[in-house]
């Protein structure tokens, strides 16, 4: 988080608590012409994934930013609550079609991949069956059968590395539960200063 900006949680309500100097410490683009949505810092987004994966699942989630009262007055005026949430649903709606992107690619690779195995073999048993059993039929039958069995590597990798861990549709599931937060935005002449 850059300097100045302070995070707490409020203990009672267990919402997520910033206090900021400027809204530029928490937007990349505090002008976010001509989207009407905010870029959020990298560095904010991956706190309030953090934060709301460690509420209970179930729970609303709450954002109470504290602004100082001069940025109110801002031109242009930003809609900090709706730029928050947008970002989180730009963000979830990207995820989303990624994850359907890979699911995608991966039924055609699996697809190539399993009727080539299937040629393969089949070419392999042809050749045991139909050439006489010397060291070349068994060189060119093997042959077959690594090929095929190396066309369905990558497929079989995908799913087990890429599609199978539940790490994406998480992100995703905490990007929409982002997206529809209770967002409340607290203009103050004293926001963003730490209070000793």
């Amino acid at each position: 988080m850059n300097a100045g900006m302070t995070m707490q949680v409020d203990e009672k309500s267990d919402a997520i608590d910033i206090r900021l100097s400027h809204l530029s410490q928490l937007f990349d683009n505090v002008d976010p012409s001509p989207f009407r949505e905010g870029r959020l810092t990298a560095g904010a987004e991956e706190y309030f994934l953090k934060r709301v994966e460690a509420q209970p699942k179930n729970q609303p989630v709450r954002i109470v930013i504290h602004l100082p009262a001069k940025e109110m007055t801002r031109s242009p005026p930003v809609d900090v609550a709706a730029a928050l949430t947008e970002h989180f649903a730009a963000c979830a709606a990207g995820e989303s079609k990624r994850i359907r992107e890979a699911i995608r690619t991966w039924r055609q690779a699996a697809l190539i991949g399993f009727v080539m195995l299937s040629i393969c073999l089949f070419l392999a048993w042809h050749i045991s069956n139909n050439l006489p059993p010397r060291p070349m039929t068994r060189i060119l039958q093997e042959s077959f059968v690594i090929l095929g069995w190396v066309s369905v590597w990558k497929p079989i990798e995908t799913f087990l590395y890429e599609l199978l861990p539940p790490g994406k549709r998480r992100r995703q599931h905490l990007l929409l539960r982002l997206s529809s937060a209770d967002v409340v935005v607290s203009w103050s002449p004293f926001a963003g200063q730490n209070c000793g």
